[in-house]
């Protein structure tokens, strides 16, 4: 089942490299402008009770605890790439960490900037708007460099990977996640089934030449966890730890099925099993979380 699930996303990954390209600056000026217009979503995300939020929620619980788990030294030096709506520096600058957060979205970096100013972590944190493809840091700087919920909006992963291991010193650590492009909820619904994705590709440029649909830039790109298994290697990382995280919510033809009391309890049983180590379930999640270690040179 395993080895299907990934024969299917490396040919779907096959096919989306030959789509009709888009340049990078115009990837990455719909992106900003999608984060920065929905800010404030972003922030309430992270005490929301839905289906997402507690997957969201759940994510940086996860990323948190591997970092204590690493026990770096405090006054460690840490670069935070899409720090959002700040909750996560805080949170790492309590902890007694230096941190460098950036954000390509200028709305996501104020509000980051406001957050860091009220908590009183302001000179533990620099907070500034940056470039995952090209970070304005020396080589081998942190001890520690996080990417949640950066991957999956950049438009050339391999690329963002490669500069963050560049400025990570040997040994230093890499958590990032990337969107499962084989996630169940995908899988179980034939609108998002991925072995359709090509005839919706077809579909949609020919929609939008003959001026029926609008032409739309897609933000988020998903990937198989090989994949990213892949990048991580090709670019001194050595993966350490990795898991995938969240079921949901389950929808037909686009449509929710449950409410999302049901769907949370839905996905809390189906993680257990994931975490387990049960067949089907334990790559099927729709984060890829990843804990690397930069290699040391010799």
């Amino acid at each position: 089942m395993q080895a299907k699930i990934e024969r299917i996303g490396r040919k779907l990954l096959s096919l989306r490299s030959e789509a009709v390209g888009v340049s990078y600056h115009d990837h990455q000026k719909e992106v900003d402008s999608h984060f920065d217009s929905m800010s404030s979503y972003w922030a309430d995300i992270y005490h929301i009770r839905s289906v997402e939020g507690v997957i969201y929620q759940q994510r940086m619980a996860v990323v948190l605890e591997w970092i204590d788990d690493l026990t770096l030294p405090k006054g460690s030096r840490i670069l935070e790439i899409g720090c959002g709506a700040g909750l996560t520096t805080i949170k790492l600058a309590s902890s007694g960490y230096g941190v460098d957060a950036i954000d390509s979205s200028e709305a996501m970096v104020e509000r980051t900037l406001r957050e860091v100013i009220e908590s009183g972590a302001g000179d533990r944190v620099k907070v500034f708007r940056g470039d995952a493809n090209s970070l304005p840091f020396e080589d081998d700087t942190f001890t520690l460099v996080l990417a949640i919920g950066v991957i999956p909006w950049l438009e050339s992963p391999d690329t963002a990977m490669r500069e963050m291991a560049r400025v990570l010193k040997p040994g230093g650590y890499l958590i990032l996640n990337s969107d499962n492009l084989m996630r169940l909820n995908y899988l179980l619904d034939p609108r998002y089934y991925p072995v359709l994705a090509p005839l919706r590709r077809i579909l949609k440029r020919t929609l939008e030449r003959t001026g029926l649909r609008k032409p739309r830039i897609d933000l988020v790109h998903m990937q198989t966890t090989s994949y990213t298994d892949r990048v991580c290697s090709r670019n001194q990382l050595e993966i350490e730890r990795a898991f995938t995280l969240g079921f949901g919510p389950f929808s037909f033809l686009g449509r929710t099925l449950l409410p999302q009391s049901v769907g949370i309890s839905l996905h809390n049983r189906l993680q257990a099993l994931a975490d387990r180590g049960v067949a089907g379930l334990r790559s099927t999640g729709s984060l890829y979380v990843v804990l690397g270690r930069k290699r040391r040179t010799l």
